[in-house]
């Protein structure tokens, strides 16, 4: 059904909000969800497309993890930093455990509200769109509470090495005086 030569490599980004697990002839497969809605079949497991990512921004996940439990503790399903780019990260929230291939990866910002439904929550999306996770309201409250508490450790970070003067501004880094 798919051809790995011809698939490109799929990376999460700042658009992407969800990576949602799908079974086709028993495999797992990445149903990929943008923030404007728009969703993609991906030949690969949402745990391998998290791990490339991290690789490809220049990290892994293991040391995103180390990130997370730096600035929340040692708790399981810890939301993780994907990429940062000028302030803003793009940190993914895991519902189950994050190697699980069940497990759906939520982007922070693209969850406006979750409530109760039969057999777990029912998330509702920025775009609109509803997505049903085999987890609790309470666990839902919990893994958003900690996605938020790493955005925040995130963002006092890099306002003290901004403030501290550490972080160049967007200017030449090098300026060369002509009348010297």
């Amino acid at each position: 059904m798919f051809n790995k030569k011809d698939e490109k490599p799929f990376l999460v980004s700042f658009d992407t909000a969800v990576l949602q697990p799908v079974v086709i002839n028993n495999k797992v497969f990445t149903k990929a969800i943008s923030y404007s809605g728009e969703t993609k079949i991906i030949g690969k497991r949402p745990y391998d497309i998290v791990r490339s990512s991290c690789s490809h921004y220049g990290s892994n996940i293991q040391l995103s993890t180390k990130l997370s439990k730096q600035a929340i503790g040692n708790y399981l399903k810890l939301p993780i930093l994907i990429a940062y780019d000028y302030g803003n990260p793009c940190i993914l929230l895991p519902i189950l455990s994050p190697k699980s291939d069940l497990n759906v990866w939520f982007s922070l910002g693209a969850i406006e509200s979750f409530y109760p439904s039969e057999g777990g929550s029912t998330i509702v999306l920025t775009n609109g769109q509803t997505i049903q996770v085999p987890s609790s309201p309470h666990t839902i409250s919990r893994q958003v509470g900690f996605a938020n508490l790493l955005n925040m450790h995130l963002l006092r970070r890099m306002s003290h090495l901004v403030n501290n003067g550490l972080v160049p501004s967007r200017g030449p880094l090098f300026q060369k005086n002509f009348f010297n």
